[in-house]
């Protein structure tokens, strides 16, 4: 089958057949039956190709099983996967993958629009999904159907997958104003006047506001680990950074490669006209019609789309499939603060937890204050000594200096392990206290950082905004995922938080790219890390994400142990 050229040819493509016809105005006089409909989509059949939406579960289609399904439950046997071999795309978020080839089966992760996975070359039974159960690299099985299709064409109109080799998987953005657009499709210059009424007013403003950003989380060059290996550094090529290196708010959301072509749905089909009831015609965008953002949201954005009547402005088109003007959004760039790696240098390790901090030296009975000067959050390795001058107690740096400890959040050698502390066990530390987070091997500690939890610190979680003390593992690790607004005192909303894990319910690490508040208790329930020392702790916590999921789930066993404390 020769490529799709337009997002209608490629979206006809991926449709299930039921739902094509309307596409090419051809009449419907008796829409053929469907054996299963997900909830919500009946009311609007043209939802179907809402790839934002869960998974179509078809398993109540009438479909003859397979001699390989009539079997009993044994193992089933698949052979190892080619890493060239041939492809499955998602199309919508939340595809699920499933541990055997039939819906209900034990979920072992996810994928989401525009991921590609290595499939077998044939399915393994059609049970509840007549497209066919597809084994997927390095386990589990995909519905071929509305969630997941077989034609690798359509990759090039779906959002851009995460780029899971930085801190920031995308580039991010927060809403300037009240009520920032997020369009459906790319808007006429009607649905434009009617969602910014004050477009000429706004535009001249941020054209006169051109402002000069610093570094971000994606400028820090990481070791293999995910561990920082020395300063950031802007160099042109980066996110937002010109031939000068400099990067600008204006430039921030220019990508290498500006698209023209306005995306495939998941939200939209750019005003082709789907069957309704009784085969009555829909917009599909009336229908859907532009959702708004509060102020200081967050989005993240997969590519530029600059197609359309909107005279050359530029929008970002979201994993979900909205278009936001980029003109409307200030750069959120996260912040190049991370921990401290311990492979080497152990415990203890000190972080500074106030401005205005100097260096020390220590006399015959007395302190000396010297001229060098500490920034807030810096870390800094300990010898274990420590002195008391005048009353004050001061802590030995490594590097010769000393330090008062009323100006430092130590964390210490523990003296006394957890039960489970034992062998290569892989497990986190967290102290609500001191907001400080140490991963251990055993009883090795491996990274110290600081984290930002419920900001009611000791209080009753089921209560108030505290996060929850005992011993608990990783339930699931999600690439990125929305934030309860009640994490940022449900002051604005928070989509595609970057390496979220799951430790109890409720309750998640997080990275943070929307401020760079750690080391105070500010959040709800969950823990909240930088961008970076995020990165490291998934990348090293179990369970693994296989290459191109987007969610991958534990069980009781296996998933790295969290520890929360006082």
């Amino acid at each position: 089958m020769p490529p799709a050229s337009t997002p209608t040819d490629l979206l006809r493509s991926v449709m299930p057949p039921a739902l094509r016809a309307p596409l090419s105005g051809a009449p419907r006089r008796h829409p053929p039956r469907r054996a299963h409909t997900c909830a919500g989509e009946r009311a609007l059949a043209g939802l179907l190709v809402a790839l934002a939406a869960p998974a179509c579960n078809t398993a109540g289609a009438t479909v003859e099983p397979s001699r390989e399904e009539a079997r009993d439950e044994g193992a089933l046997e698949v052979p190892p996967l080619p890493a060239d071999g041939p492809k499955l795309v998602a199309l919508r978020a939340g595809t699920p993958v499933l541990a055997r080839p039939k819906a209900g089966a034990r979920r072992l992760g996810e994928l989401f629009p525009g991921a590609a996975v290595v499939r077998s070359s044939e399915p393994y039974g059609r049970a509840g999904c007549p497209g066919g159960w597809y084994a997927i690299r390095p386990r589990g099985f995909v519905c071929a159907g509305d969630g997941a299709t077989l034609q690798t064409e359509v990759l090039s109109v779906l959002p851009s997958p995460p780029d899971l080799s930085r801190p920031l998987p995308y580039r991010y953005g927060r809403a300037r104003t009240q009520g920032t657009p997020a369009y459906v499709g790319v808007p006429s210059r009607e649905e434009l006047r009617h969602a910014e009424p004050d477009l000429e007013r706004h535009l001249d403003r941020v054209q006169r506001a051109e402002t000069q950003l610093g570094a971000s989380a994606n400028d820090v060059p990481l070791d293999a680990r995910g561990v920082a290996a020395g300063p950031p550094v802007l160099l042109p090529g980066g996110d937002g950074i010109g031939a000068d290196g400099r990067r600008t708010e204006s430039g921030y959301f220019v990508f290498p490669v500006a698209d023209a072509l306005a995306p495939l749905p998941p939200l939209a089909v750019l005003g082709i006209e789907l069957g309704g009831k009784d085969g009555a015609r829909v917009d599909l965008r009336a229908a859907l019609k532009t959702s708004a953002l509060r102020k200081g949201s967050g989005v993240a954005i997969t590519r530029a789309v600059t197609a359309g009547e909107a005279d050359g402005r530029r929008f970002g088109v979201t994993p979900d499939g909205r278009l936001i003007p980029t003109d409307r959004l200030q750069a959120a760039l996260g912040s190049p603060w991370h921990g401290l790696d311990l492979e080497t240098i152990g415990l203890p390790v000190a972080f500074v937890h106030r401005h205005d901090v100097t260096t020390w030296s220590l006399g015959r009975g007395k302190a000396i204050r010297n001229e060098e000067e500490l920034d807030r959050h810096t870390a800094v390795p300990l010898t274990g000594k420590f002195r008391t001058v005048g009353g004050a107690r001061f802590e030995e740096a490594r590097d010769g200096y000393w330090l008062r400890a009323q100006d430092l959040v130590v964390v210490v050698r523990r003296t006394k392990l957890p039960e489970f502390a034992k062998g290569s066990q892989r497990w986190i530390d967290v102290s609500l206290a001191n907001q400080t987070l140490t991963a251990y091997e055993g009883q090795k500690p491996i990274y110290a950082t600081l984290i930002s939890s419920g900001r009611d610190q000791l209080r009753d979680p089921e209560s108030s905004a505290s996060t929850a003390r005992g011993t608990f593992r990783v339930r699931s690790k999600h690439v990125t995922r929305a934030i309860d607004p009640r994490e940022v005192a449900d002051s604005f909303d928070i989509a595609d938080a970057p390496w979220v894990m799951d430790f109890a319910p409720g309750h998640a690490l997080t990275g943070m790219y929307w401020g760079a508040g750690v080391g105070e208790a500010q959040g709800f329930h969950d823990i909240a890390l930088t961008p970076i020392d995020a990165r490291r702790l998934f990348l090293w916590a179990e369970p693994q994400v296989p290459e191109g999921w987007h969610v991958a789930y534990g069980d009781d066993d296996s998933g790295t142990i969290v520890h929360v404390r006082p």
